[in-house]
């Protein structure tokens, strides 16, 4: 994978961001074959970018709910009766 990718898209907003902009210019512009050939290859390796950063927030969303099957939460009264 690119080095510049790695440390260009620390987080996943950026990331597919410049990954619509690859999409629009693949769709759009009459680049040549060199030039299409680097633009998949860069949105191949930030698309994995983005595959990796959503599997490590599953993984997150996963320890935080088995920590929620541990307590429930009641509610609070405030003491008013609207």
């Amino acid at each position: 994978m690119n080095t510049k990718a790695k440390k260009e898209y620390k987080d996943f907003e950026s990331a597919i961001a410049r990954l619509e902009e690859i999409t629009s210019e693949l769709e759009s512009e009459d680049l040549s074959l060199e030039d299409s050939i680097a633009h998949y290859t860069e949105g191949v390796e930030i698309a994995a970018i983005c595959n990796k950063k959503l599997v490590e927030a599953e993984g997150q969303i996963a320890k935080l709910s088995k920590l929620t099957d541990k307590f429930t939460l009641e509610a609070l009264e405030d003491g008013n009766d609207n």
